[in-house]
C-alpha cells in the first residue's frame, strides 16, 4: 500500500535537494516561507489598519515573521545537534503563550463594553500563520489566511444585520445628571433589558456633556418608542436618538 505524501513535504524535499543538497536550498526555502508569511499576515494587518485599529499592518507582520523565524529555527536550525531526538514543538508552544499575552494588551474594557477582541484574535492568527509557514505547511497557511480574510470582511455584513435586532440608543445630557439611574428606572417600568452601556465626556459648544450609549435587547417598536419618549420627559436630555431603523 502506497503511503500518501503531503504536497508540503514534497515542496520541502525539493528545496532541500537544490544545489546538490549543500544546504542553500534549505536557506532558500526559509526565504520563501518568510515571503509567504509577510504576504499572508500583511493581508490581515491591512484589514485592521484600514478599519483604524492600533494593531495594524506592522504589528501583524512583525508577529508573524517572528513566529515564522522561531518555527523555522526549531525545524531546521539544530540539524547538527542530535536532530533525531529534538522536539520542534517546544519553541512553538512558547510562541503561542507569548503572543497570547501580546494580544491581550489590545483588549480594552470600558464598563460593560469590550473592544479589541477581533484585533487580538487576528494577532493570534498571524502568529499561527507564521508557525504554519515556518514549519513548511505553506498550502494550509495560504488557505487559512483566505478563511480569516473571509471572516473579517464578509461576515462583517452578517454582524450588521444581526445587530439591527439590538438597537443602540444614544443620549447626550449634562454631566451632573444621574442619567444611568434614570434610564434603569424607566427601563424597569417598560420591561426593557439593557445589554451594554457606555458613557464618555464630549465637548459641545465649548461646554462638556456626557454621552451615554445603551444597547437594548430586542423589543417591540412601540415599546422602544414609548421608552424613548419617557426618557425625554423624565431626564430632559440635550439629544437622544436611536442608531438603527426598525
Amino acid at each position: 500500500m502506497n503511503q500518501i505524501v503531503p504536497i508540503d513535504y514534497k515542496i520541502t524535499e525539493w528545496f532541500s535537494n537544490l544545489f546538490n543538497g549543500n544546504g542553500w536550498g534549505v536557506v532558500l526555502f526559509g526565504v520563501v516561507c518568510l515571503l509567504i508569511t509577510i504576504f499572508c499576515s500583511g493581508a490581515l494587518g491591512f484589514e485592521r489598519e484600514y478599519r483604524g485599529h492600533s494593531a495594524g499592518l506592522r504589528t501583524h507582520v512583525l508577529v508573524a515573521v517572528g513566529s515564522c523565524l522561531i518555527m523555522y529555527i526549531s525545524m531546521f536550525g539544530f540539524g547538527g545537534l542530535n536532530a533525531a531526538t529534538r522536539d520542534p514543538a517546544r519553541l512553538a508552544a512558547q510562541v503561542v503563550t507569548g503572543v497570547g499575552f501580546l494580544g491581550a494588551g489590545t483588549i480594552i474594557q470600558n464598563g460593560s463594553d469590550i473592544k479589541g477582541l477581533t484585533t487580538a484574535t487576528t494577532i493570534w492568527g498571524s502568529m499561527a500563520i507564521g508557525l504554519c509557514a515556518g514549519s513548511g505547511n505553506l498550502i494550509i497557511c495560504i488557505f487559512a489566511t483566505l478563511i480569516m480574510l473571509f471572516v473579517l470582511v464578509s461576515l462583517r455584513r452578517v454582524e450588521r444585520v444581526a445587530s439591527r435586532h439590538n438597537p443602540m440608543i444614544i443620549i447626550v445630557c449634562s454631566p451632573n445628571q444621574p442619567i444611568l439611574k434614570e434610564i434603569l428606572q424607566v427601563a424597569n417600568r417598560f420591561s426593557i433589558n439593557i445589554k451594554d452601556t457606555e458613557s464618555q465626556l464630549i465637548n459641545y459648544q465649548n461646554e462638556q456633556y456626557i454621552r451615554v450609549s445603551i444597547r437594548i435587547a430586542p423589543a417591540r417598536e412601540s415599546t422602544i418608542i414609548e421608552f424613548i419618549d419617557e426618557i425625554k420627559l423624565t431626564s430632559h436630555p440635550l439629544d437622544i436618538k436611536i442608531s438603527t431603523e426598525f
